[in-house]
C-alpha cells in the first residue's frame, strides 16, 4: 500500500514538473540554435515551446528577434507585441516593435480611435473585466443592504429612497458595462499582417470585389463573430477604416 502510494505521489510531481523541464530544454536548445545563426531550426523549437502553454516575454523577445534575421518583419512585429505583454520584456519589445515598424517599405494609414474605444481599451487593460463586474455587483449588495437594514431595524435618513435607487442604478450601469466590455473584447481582436502582400475582398469568394490591398506589418481588427459564418475567410477592419474579407493564413491573431 505504502508502496503504491509512494508510486502515485511521483507520478503527481512529475506530472506538474516534467512540461516545465522540457519547456526550460527546448528553450536553452533554441538559444543554442539562434547563437549557431540557425534560425529556421531555432524558431521550431520556439514554436514548440509556445504550442505547450510554456509562453514568457523572453520567449517571444527571441522569437522576434529570429523573424527578423529571417526578414519576417510581420512575424517579428507580432513576436514583439505579445514579448510587451509582459512586465520582464515591456521596455525591450517596445524597442524592438519600434525599429520593426520603421522597417516595412509600406506604411498602413491609421484613423485615430473613438473616444469609446479608447475608453474600452484602458479598461481592459488596467481594472479589467473582473474587477468592473464586482465594482457593480458591489454596489447591488450595498442596496440589497440598505433595504434589509430598513427592514429589520429602524435604520433610515433623509433622501433614504434617492440614495437607494442612485445605488442600484449604478451598480446595474457599471455591471451592464462590464458585459459591453466584456463582449467587444470576445468579439474583436487585433491581428498583423505577415504575408508580403494580400488582397481584402467585399465579400468571402475569391472572385469578390477587391476592396483593398494589405501589406505586411499592418494593424487590422477581426471581427471574430462574422468571421465564424465563412469558413477559410476572416473578416477584418483595415486602420484606414476599410472592411472585408481576407485569408486567416495572411495574418496572425494577437
Amino acid at each position: 500500500m505504502m508502496r503504491s502510494l509512494s508510486i502515485l505521489i511521483v507520478m503527481l510531481i512529475s506530472s506538474f514538473t516534467l512540461p516545465a523541464q522540457t519547456a526550460q530544454t527546448l528553450f536553452d536548445e533554441a538559444n543554442d540554435q539562434l547563437t549557431a545563426g540557425n534560425y529556421e531550426e531555432a524558431l521550431t523549437a520556439y514554436q514548440a515551446i509556445e504550442q505547450t502553454g510554456e509562453v514568457s516575454g523572453a520567449l517571444y523577445l527571441n522569437m522576434g528577434i529570429v523573424a527578423t534575421q529571417i526578414d519576417s518583419l510581420g512575424l517579428a512585429k507580432y513576436y514583439f507585441i505579445k514579448a510587451s505583454e509582459f512586465n520582464t520584456t515591456q521596455a525591450r519589445a517596445a524597442e524592438a516593435l519600434e525599429y520593426t515598424e520603421s522597417q516595412f517599405s509600406r506604411q498602413s494609414a491609421m484613423l485615430p480611435k473613438l473616444p469609446w474605444e479608447k475608453a474600452v481599451e484602458w479598461l481592459l487593460e488596467g481594472p479589467g473585466v473582473l474587477t468592473i463586474f464586482l465594482t457593480g455587483f458591489s454596489f447591488i449588495l450595498i442596496g440589497v443592504l440598505l433595504i434589509l437594514l430598513k427592514w429589520f431595524t429602524s435604520f433610515s435618513f433623509q433622501k433614504f429612497n434617492h440614495t437607494l435607487s442612485t445605488v442600484f442604478t449604478t451598480g446595474i450601469l457599471i455591471l451592464l458595462l462590464s458585459f459591453y466590455i466584456d463582449y467587444v473584447n470576445e468579439r474583436y481582436s487585433g491581428a498583423v499582417i505577415i504575408a508580403d502582400e494580400t488582397q481584402v475582398r467585399n465579400t468571402a469568394s475569391e472572385t469578390a470585389d477587391i476592396v483593398s490591398l494589405a501589406y505586411e506589418g499592418y494593424s487590422v481588427t477581426i471581427d471574430i463573430k462574422k468571421s465564424a459564418e465563412h469558413k477559410n475567410w476572416v473578416y477584418i477592419r483595415l486602420g484606414n477604416g476599410q472592411f472585408g474579407w481576407m485569408k486567416p493564413e495572411a495574418l496572425k491573431i494577437l
